[in-house]
């Protein structure tokens, strides 16, 4: 097996186009998440600081049904939070995203640019009695001159629940808008 393994690290050393690394790097990849989150971009001030309502749609889901919750159905959108108040925070460059009404506690940061876009990403666990679940998140987007907020949240859920291991993948369009000051 292992001359297999140094033959093949060879071949692709001499044939480039054919090592396996080419493939391209998972979006949810932990160590992306944590360089993503990380970042700053070049926006300035704080204008889209804000609590925000949000609502989602499911663009994409393979999560299972779990203790009884259709993980694909909103299940997992209301687990996280999606639809509802969310508190975002613009400081020069770095934006971080906040659900308020989330069962698994988890907030995203990362960079906004001058264009108004942005890329936040995290990583969160929660262990709770019998089960532990981690969330990695990415939430791409842009904010509109209006201040509403909108774009796509690709998110994983790896962990042990009491009726089993999941290890599924969703995706959500994301729209928000500002909440008026009270």
């Amino acid at each position: 097996m292992r001359r297999l393994a140094a033959r093949s690290a060879v071949l692709c050393a001499l044939f480039l186009g054919a090592c396996p690394d080419d493939q391209p790097q998972d979006p949810l990849d932990p160590d992306l998440l944590v360089a993503l989150a990380e970042a700053g971009g070049r926006g300035r001030g704080e204008a889209l600081s804000g609590r925000y309502f949000t609502v989602s749609e499911v663009l994409e889901c393979d999560c299972p049904q779990r203790m009884g919750v259709d993980l694909c159905a909103g299940g997992a959108a209301q687990l996280i939070g999606l639809d509802g108040p969310a508190e975002v925070v613009q400081v020069d460059g770095w934006l971080t995203f906040t659900p308020e009404a989330a069962v698994l506690p988890w907030a995203l940061s990362g960079a906004v640019e001058r264009d108004r876009s942005f890329a936040l990403a995290g990583l969160s666990a929660l262990a709770v009695g019998l089960f532990t679940i981690d969330l990695h998140a990415r939430f791409d987007g842009e904010f509109a001159a209006d201040r509403r907020l909108h774009g796509e949240l690709a998110h994983r859920l790896l962990g042990e629940l009491p009726d089993g291991p999941v290890d599924c993948r969703a995706s959500y369009a994301i729209d928000g808008e500002p909440v008026p000051d009270a």
